[in-house]
């Protein structure tokens, strides 16, 4: 995939909002508690879709853009990280389990945001289809 191709892609549909009413639209509650290895899938699913961005040696950030390994729990919060060419643990997205909210890494902005967004709505998928929904 080219770069132009990227950034076309990063304006499809692919915001922060249409991912938090897909999250509700697949029956998924933040009220629902998901074991640890649910969130390391969710990292997973979203290193995946970094590793084509790769291949772009022309925009700097995207060669070094990765979901950082340690994902930090406590019992309000999740917080998935991304380190990239100029920082390290940057909130990727973030899971706000006492007010029942998503936050999408506020920092990206077109092709960086498309890895979280399409990793998100692929976990999404995975928990639907596997029932992994326990209650807190």
């Amino acid at each position: 995939m080219i770069k132009k191709e990227i950034f076309e892609k990063a304006h499809l549909n692919e915001s922060s909002d249409l991912c938090r009413q897909y999250f509700k639209d697949k029956g998924l509650q933040l009220d629902n508690f998901y074991p640890p290895s649910e969130y390391y899938k969710l990292s997973e699913l979203i290193q995946k879709e970094i590793y084509p961005l790769l291949a772009d040696k022309t925009y700097s950030m995207i060669g070094k853009l990765r979901i950082h390994p340690k994902i930090e729990f406590d019992k309000d919060y999740v917080y998935l990280f991304a380190d990239g060419y100029y920082f390290n643990k940057r909130e990727a997205i973030t899971f706000d389990l006492r007010n029942k909210s998503i936050w999408f890494c506020g920092w990206a902005s077109g092709c960086n945001r498309i890895p979280f967004i399409k990793g998100f709505v692929k976990w999404c998928d995975y928990l639907k289809e596997t029932n992994k929904t326990r209650r807190r």
